[in-house]
Formats: C-alpha cells, structure tokens, sequence
C-alpha cells in the first residue's frame, strides 16, 4: 500500500468496542475518511446547553495537557491559545472534505490536508464550521501536502479562539490516538475510583445510622473545608470545622427529600477560593446523604405519632380493655395518666373539617402546638389532626380559665382567627376519659350551633342542653314535633324560618334588637314573624307550662341539629 493508493471511506477504531471496519492507519499513508477512537464510548451528541454535568477534576485531558504527552512531542499551539483549556472526548483523522456530518463535539481531529490539497482556503472556510459543532482543536501535520499553515488560517482560528496546532512531519497519527486514548481513559479510571471512595465513606455513614454530625466530619475531612447542614430556616444543625455561617458558603446544595425541601448542606473556603471538581462531588455525596437522614427522622417521627395517635385514640373512644397495658404502653410515651384530667377540642376556621384522633396529621400538630404549649400546661397530652388539636389536660386551678388560655395563645398568634374551644368534664380514672371526648365533641358541636364559630364552652356550661342529651333522638324529635308541630308545619309550607326566628329570639333572652341583627332583618320583619309565631301558637306567654314546653323543643330541635353535624 502506498501513499497513491485510494483511501477506504471510513475506518471506525473504538476505544471499548471493536469494529469490523478497525485498521492500522500509518501516519506517512493517506488516512481513512473518518478514523474515530471515542475516550470511553461511541461518540454522542454533544449535550445540549445547560445540561448539568460534574466535571471532576483529573477526569477530562485538555488540549493543553495533551500537549505535554510525548506523542505530541515538537507539535506547536500556533493560534486560539484562549481555547487550549477545552476537553478532548474523541481523536479523529480528517482525510474527506466534508469530514463535518462525522463531527458530533469534543474532538481533535488531525489531518494532513490530504483532501484539500488542490484548495489552499479549504481549511480556512472549515474552521468556523468546525468551532460551531463543538470540536476541542485541530491538528495539521506540515508536509507533502501542506507545506506551511496559511495565515488567513491562522488569523480565523485566533479570532474564534479555535485552538490550531502545528504537528511536525515526522508525527505520528496512531501514537497520538494511542497515548491521548491512553491518558483519558486512566483518568476517567482515576476520577470514578475516588468517587466511588467518596460514595463508599458517606454510604458508611448512612448505613451505621449516622447523625448530621458524623456526616459534617466526613464531609471535612474529604474536603478540607469547613461545613454545615441547616434547616429550612436556616438553622446550623450540625458543623465541622468552625464554619464562618454569617456569610454566605463557597458552594451548597439544597437538601430535598419527599416532604419537600429540607434545608442546606454547605461549604466554606477562604474569601477568594472556590470549591474544587472533587470537592464540589463529596458535596453533592453529603447533599445526598443528608435528604436521607431527613426523611429517615420525617418517617420515624410520624411512626411516632401514628403510635402515640393509636394509643390515645383508645383512651378516647372507649374504655380500655387492659388498664395495666394502658398504663403500660402511656408510661413508654411519657404521659402520666394517674392524674385527673379532661378533654378539650381546639378547632381554628383553617382547620375546620371534622376529624378524629385517628386522623392525627404531623402538620396541624406542627402548626398549632407550639402556640398552645404553655397554656395547655406543661403535663398535657396533645396531638393534631385535620379539625385541629385534641388534648388531654390537667384542669389547675380551673378548667374554664384554661380553655380561655387556649383561646387567647390562639387568637394572639394571628388576630382574627376564629376560634372554638370545647371541653368535657374532668374525669380522675383514665378509663373514663372517653366519656369527657364524648362530652367535648357534643359541646363542640352545639356550641357552633349557639355560638358559631368563635367561642370556649365547657360541657358542665350546657345548663339544659346536658338535661335534654341524656334523652333518646326519638324522645327528642316527638317534644320538638308536640310544642312546634305548627311553626314547622308553617315554614315547609310556605319556605318560611319561623322555627329560627323562635330559635334566636329565645337565644338573646327576647331581645328583639339583638333577635334583629342575628337573624340579619329589619326590626319590622321580626315584629311581623313574632306575631305570626303567636297567631299559631296562641301566645309563647299563654301558659307557663306551655311557654316551658315550647323553649325545651327549640333546644332539643338544636341539639338533634348539632348531633346530625357530628
């Protein structure tokens, strides 16, 4: 084979793979059409801009260090010096004029000019074409064919920062492809054994039931840098290395986990220093690790609350079938339940949606809680749920004024939040905490029946209400239908509210101003309805008896009402 001897089209030499099409291409002969030896894999599609990437430092092999390798020794950087930093992917051999629809970014591509021989301006018009795919630099042997660069060459490739290099005649194309294979590959090999270390001391960590601790120290000591993790709110909760928090850190990460995000992992340097590619990995490690530990507190916290929910949800809904298991299980969570202690409803207008203690919900739980802490007393059993907070709490000096600390802890947080506080009675065996919850639950709701949506009501307040609770439904919708059989008659009749006109007036203590503004109607409107309650009931005054047997319907038609609710 000599050097008149045509070419092959395309001579294919991976570095992993072998191809049919793999030949010795010498470097004195004409070379194939495109001879590609790919650093690790057949060459890609370059990424698009933007695409995240961690560069490591050791791992990528220059221009500018393949310079220095002895297979390029006498070759000459003679134009685009600003671009000697990029990164060879791939070294490839141009022996065809339209070697571009090869090039996919990241090559070196050589040549000897060979096909642009008889076009003294081909290489020149191929530069910018050659920049815009995404090539590292061009290699130009000085030869037979090519006998010196042209100047219009090298004033383009320094206009677009290009880098062009002059290859001495007795360059050789294989050494070239074999040592900057060669080098690329044993620091790829280099870079993914110190990640895979990295990988291994954090995994260590994690799998041990490591802190955020131990995690900051390996973190130090990978890195050599001061670090820190904080919370959402910017909180250190654990260091190493005495970080300088007041300022911002030379590099983080945000800590994500399923929850959402879950704070920071930093690092700080010298004012004037940025991280290193290996630092900046054994961060992203740490960042890593961190969501972890994160999620692990998260799941062991509701495993938590779903234990302790369950437990109290058994005290509250019914009597428990084992009192030394009770106490038993109640001892493990801290709670004294030797104490008297009674049942309170806390709901907020944000958290309106009826709920049970099985519902309990860490967000509500959150939210709440550290607003009522001090004033539900420092013994009180509390946990959330989706209405809102449910506690178990010592009375003190008096169970009334401590429902009204509740109200007022909540209120003070956020002015004009709409509040109902409801207890039950103070009970002194845990057995019969269930029967205060049902207390509290039956005040809740009768107390928003009465007193909307803002009020505190104990259960021993109910007055006649505890009276009619202790009768059946029925017993209740047959009082309801003897005393308001015509007011109730009259309103489906005639879609009229008689029954709620009766209801308010009887309320505000026949008022008939107050009676007026709560049913929102002109005075006139309910002068007009009074006497129409009169007309068919012949006078609300006509009989003490009578009058007595009307008020107790209204309340017991209340209470089947805010029974129905809940």
């Amino acid at each position: 084979m000599t050097a008149t001897h045509p070419a092959p089209a395309a001579c294919s030499v991976p570095a992993v793979l072998s191809a049919p099409a793999a030949r010795s291409v010498p470097a004195v002969l004409p070379a194939p059409a495109a001879c590609s030896v790919p650093a690790v894999l057949p060459a890609q599609d370059p990424l698009p801009p933007g695409a995240p990437s961690l560069p490591v430092q050791g791992t990528v092999l220059s221009l500018r260090d393949a310079l220095a390798l002895p297979s390029l020794a006498g070759a000459r950087l003679v134009a685009g010096e600003r671009g000697a930093g990029r990164a060879i992917r791939v070294v490839n051999i141009m022996e065809v004029p339209d070697i571009v629809r090869w090039m996919r970014g990241g090559e070196f591509l050589l040549t000897t000019a060979y096909p642009v021989r008889d076009d003294a301006e081909a290489l020149t018009r191929l530069v910018p074409v050659l920049a815009r795919r995404g090539l590292t630099g061009l290699g130009v042997k000085v030869g037979p064919y090519l006998p010196a660069l042209p100047p219009a060459l090298l004033d383009v490739c320094e206009e677009l920062g290009f880098p062009l290099v002059e290859l001495p005649g007795d360059a050789m194309f294989n050494d070239i492809l074999s040592e900057v294979l060669g080098t690329v590959l044993n620091r790829q090999a280099l870079a993914l054994e110190r990640s895979r270390a990295i990988h291994e001391r954090f995994t260590a960590v994690a799998l041990g039931g490591g802190s955020y601790q131990e995690l900051m120290n390996v973190l130090l000591e990978l890195t050599g840098l001061a670090a820190a993790v904080r919370d959402e709110q910017g909180l250190v909760l654990a260091s190493a290395g005495a970080p300088a928090t007041e300022r911002p850190p030379a590099a983080v990460r945000p800590v994500r986990h399923g929850a959402g995000p879950g704070g920071t992992v930093g690092l700080w340097a010298e004012p004037g220093h940025t991280p290193d590619p290996y630092q900046l990995v054994a961060l992203e490690h740490a960042t890593t690790i961190a969501a972890t530990l994160a999620a692990q507190e998260r799941a062991l916290a509701v495993r938590a609350q779903r234990y302790r929910a369950l437990l109290l949800t058994e005290l509250v809904s019914h009597t428990p079938r084992d009192r030394a298991e009770t106490l038993r299980r109640a001892a493990a969570m801290g709670w004294n339940l030797g104490v008297p202690r009674a049942a309170v409803l806390v709901e907020t207008d944000d958290t309106r949606e009826p709920g049970t203690p099985g519902g309990a919900e860490l967000g509500t739980e959150e939210r709440l809680l550290p607003l009522v802490r001090h004033a539900a007393g420092e013994g009180a059993i509390v946990w959330g749920g989706g209405s809102g907070l449910t506690l178990l709490v010592e009375p003190g000096a008096s169970l009334d004024a401590r429902c009204h600390a509740l109200h007022a802890a909540l209120t003070a947080a956020r002015p004009g939040r709409r509040v109902v506080v409801a207890a039950g009675t103070v009970r002194a065996d845990f057995t019969e905490f269930a029967e205060s919850y049902a207390e509290a639950a039956e005040t809740l709701s009768l107390g928003r029946e009465v007193h909307g949506d803002d009020f505190v009501a104990g259960y021993e307040g109910l007055g006649v209400y505890r009276l009619l609770g202790r009768l059946p439904a029925e017993e209740l919708r047959r009082l309801t239908h003897e005393a308001l059989a015509p007011l109730l008659a009259y309103d489906e009749a005639h879609d009229g509210s008689l029954v709620d006109t009766l209801s308010a007036y009887l309320l505000h203590d026949r008022n008939k101003v107050a009676t007026a503004a709560r049913l929102h109607v002109h005075y006139n409107t309910l002068r007009y309805r009074l006497r129409q309650i009169d007309r068919l009931t012949g006078g609300l005054d006509r009989h003490p008896l009578s009058r007595l047997q009307t008020e107790l319907a209204v309340h017991a038609r209340r209470l089947l009402a805010a029974r129905a609710r809940g």
